[in-house]
């Protein structure tokens, strides 16, 4: 077990925010979530998943809604809010919290959990990149269970969800974050340590550190961060360009949109939330559950909440982990990409963007 401190937290919201994918909370929401998570104490318990014992019982902690929404509302004792619910709910106490996804938010949503609680947060999540949707996840192929899932938000409002189907789960809850103004912070996926270590994608917040280490020691020293990404972390340049065209709209707590750009490598990409579908005339360069990610001209890693026409834009392809890109992983994603009008199979980035 080792201890994050303010260095390493912002790291973490910068390699994350680049995992993200295009969702997960922007960094600049997660550098004001560092100072938050810094009123509570020095630093943050990091803990490998083997560290925990079997019989230990902890929950995935995130939060919900329209990352422009989170934007202005930063969350602080909602996370521990929601925790505290879930417990109640179930009987247990816990002694770990895990990250749902990877994101600049959510990555350090779960850490005001932990630290405000004195437990570790797990080194790992069950997606390896931020997702648009509760069921997107390895827990969820894994048969642990999502509700009940406790839900709260800064206001003091508060709910526990039981349904019996994950879509259920989430569709109530973001109706729920989207009347409450677009913003919650969830509990959800009540599990033991054996469980956790089953399913869990290990390793993952100390690989979006070394990645924000990389972008900030490559800024500083005036190097291309496209570059260094894509040579580092076997990534594949997608597109490069300026943004000439930007349609979204923010719908059931949801943010959906079309971005096109021109320049050196001309790209389309499709999401909600998360970049889900990326195209060069008509040609497709990467699908989820591979992640399509976004960084600015100086190296910053984007969201699409901070996308702007005019803007100068570098996409950049990676594969996902091996135990989020198998066939069953994929479907999970079928109800999206049916929105979005795909209704072929997947294809890994190495092969389309080559």
């Amino acid at each position: 077990m080792r201890v994050l401190a303010k260095q390493e937290l912002q790291d973490i919201v910068t390699g994350a925010g680049l995992f993200g994918a295009g969702g997960g909370g922007s960094t600049a929401e997660g550098m004001k979530l560092v100072e938050r998570v810094l009123e509570f104490g020095t630093g943050v318990k990091l803990a490998a998943p083997e560290e925990i014992s079997d019989d230990h019982w902890g929950a995935v902690i995130a939060g919900v809604g329209s990352p422009k929404a989170s934007l202005t509302r930063v969350r602080t004792h909602s996370p521990t809010t929601a925790l505290t619910l879930l417990e109640q709910a179930r009987g247990f106490t816990s002694s770990f919290v895990v990250p749902f996804e990877l994101g600049a938010g959510n990555s350090l949503n779960p850490m005001l959990a932990a630290i405000q609680r004195d437990i570790p947060i797990i080194d790992g999540d069950p997606a390896g990149r931020a997702v648009p949707e509760i069921q997107l996840t390895t827990f969820y192929l894994g048969g642990i269970p999502i509700p009940p899932l406790a839900l709260a938000t800064e206001d003091g409002i508060s709910a526990v969800i039981r349904t019996k189907e994950p879509y259920d789960t989430e569709r109530v809850a973001r109706a729920i974050t989207s009347e409450l103004g677009g913003v919650s912070a969830i509990a959800c996926h009540a599990m033991q340590g054996v469980d956790m270590k089953r399913h869990i994608i290990p390793g993952t917040t100390t690989l979006v550190q070394r990645i924000g280490s990389l972008i900030r020691r490559t800024q500083s020293g005036g190097g291309d961060v496209a570059v260094c990404l894509v040579r580092e972390n076997h990534g594949y340049v997608l597109g490069k360009g300026r943004i000439t065209t930007l349609r979204g709209e923010t719908k059931g707590a949801f943010d959906y949109g079309i971005v096109e750009v021109e320049g050196d490598l001309r790209v389309r990409i499709l999401y909600q939330n998360e970049n889900i579908l990326a195209f060069r005339d008509g040609k497709l360069l990467a699908i989820v559950p591979d992640l399509i990610c976004s960084i600015d001209s100086k190296g910053n890693p984007l969201t699409n909440a901070d996308l702007r026409e005019g803007m100068e834009i570098t996409y950049i392809g990676f594969a996902a982990p091996p135990a989020f890109r198998t066939p069953e992983a994929f479907a999970l994603f079928g109800r999206i990409l049916e929105t979005l009008d795909y209704h072929d199979g997947f294809v890994p980035v190495e092969k389309l963007a080559k």
